[in-house]
């Protein structure tokens, strides 16, 4: 790491923040000021949050769902135990049909809120990788359609570039309301943006590319 990064890190306030609170990650003060603004987790008492290493998230989320509540944490890796009784993890790949019928069994029953902070290795070819975040998006989608109550919340991170627009309209066909966000706590040269989204239209399509064949004709 360079020396230039450390400094960054040790003059944001996120960061500092973070470690007094308590908080795995910075990014817990983005779902925090997404949730002042928006309040989609209260009276929530099933959450799924994908991408949710190292578990800031789930720290948040798990305050407001209550004893009796759920929280799932997914991720391609291993999440380290919060000692939050309402807050479970699992390990997997999201894009597998396998690890996304393991969290409709982990539910039995649809889900009051979706978060969304995934994102992909960084290759540094910024097309690519700006492409393949979308395609994860998407995926989040096709998971919503499955598992979110009809008047739940989703709150998706996606990166600005070629495929956002299109990206939007898609969620656009998904939800009755979708709102363009970016929380205070995002770092100012970050091209990730995050949408805030509600109620699941009865008329809702996929993704093209996740469109059952008689559907597409």
């Amino acid at each position: 790491m360079s020396s230039r990064w450390f400094n960054e890190r040790k003059n944001d306030p996120y960061y500092r923040w973070a470690k007094e609170q308590g908080y795995r990650s910075r990014a817990a003060f983005k779902l925090i000021q997404l949730e002042e603004r928006f309040g989609f987790l209260e009276g929530a008492r099933n959450v799924l949050d994908m991408g949710a290493a190292p578990g800031g998230w789930l720290q948040v989320a798990s305050k407001s769902v209550g004893d009796e509540g759920l929280v799932l944490g997914v991720d391609l890796d291993e999440i380290e135990p919060l000692g939050l009784p309402n807050v479970e993890t699992l390990v997997g790949d999201i894009t597998d049909e396998e690890t996304q019928d393991e969290i409709m069994d982990m539910f039995q029953g649809k889900v009051d809120v979706i978060l969304s902070d995934m994102a992909p290795d960084v290759s540094g070819t910024w097309d690519l990788d700006q492409y393949r975040q979308i395609y994860l998006a998407r995926v989040a989608l096709v998971i919503a359609d499955r598992l979110l109550k009809r008047k739940g919340w989703m709150v998706i991170k996606t990166f600005q570039g070629s495929e956002h627009g299109k990206f939007v309209r898609e969620m656009r066909d998904m939800f009755e309301t979708v709102k363009i966000v970016k929380p205070k706590a995002t770092r100012k040269k970050s091209a990730e943006i995050y949408l805030v989204a509600r109620n699941l239209k009865s008329d809702r399509r996929l993704p093209e590319e996740f469109r059952p064949v008689d559907e597409e004709l």
